[in-house]
């Protein structure tokens, strides 16, 4: 069972750098950080200063990678099962309190893929990818759950 992610008051507001808020991670970060009772803050809609005043906490998306590769193949040499990937690199930065040290993702899920049933599987994979992105998120706001309660003790 997940555990769900109850943030701080200092961790509602958060603001993600280094990536499109467009892209399906910041729509899915966003999703999963309002379930949590936080806010994304856009720096595009407000300005600069009020957009660093607003967003007590910044998530820094240092890299991220997200692909797929072959694991298993059919007897006639076609890929049959596929391994969907997702590598993140972030930071947290939060006002008065120092930057956190860099923190790494990896986390990955199986596809198989079968010849005879392609229609729709293109769509089975964005699921996956998108379960993988939602996961990556839901495990930035425990790290900042968690990093709190170590903070008070």
């Amino acid at each position: 069972m997940r555990k769900e992610v109850t943030l701080a008051k200092s961790y509602q507001q958060i603001q993600l750098e280094n990536i499109s808020l467009e892209s399906d991670f910041a729509k899915i970060f966003e999703n999963t950080l309002e379930e949590a009772g936080g806010q994304l803050v856009n720096p595009q809609i407000n300005s600069k200063k009020t957009a660093y005043n607003t967003a007590s906490t910044k998530v820094i998306i240092n890299s991220l990678r997200v692909g797929k590769r072959v694991v298993a193949y059919t007897r006639e040499r076609k890929a049959r099962i596929y391994l969907v990937f997702l590598k993140l690199e972030y930071t947290i930065q939060s006002k008065n309190r120092q930057k956190q040290p860099k923190q790494n993702l990896s986390l990955d899920k199986t596809f198989i893929y079968d010849v005879n049933f392609a229609l729709g599987k293109a769509e089975e994979e964005k699921q996956i990818r998108n379960g993988l992105y939602a996961e990556a998120a839901r495990l930035i706001l425990l790290y900042l759950q968690y990093s709190n309660k170590q903070l008070l003790k």
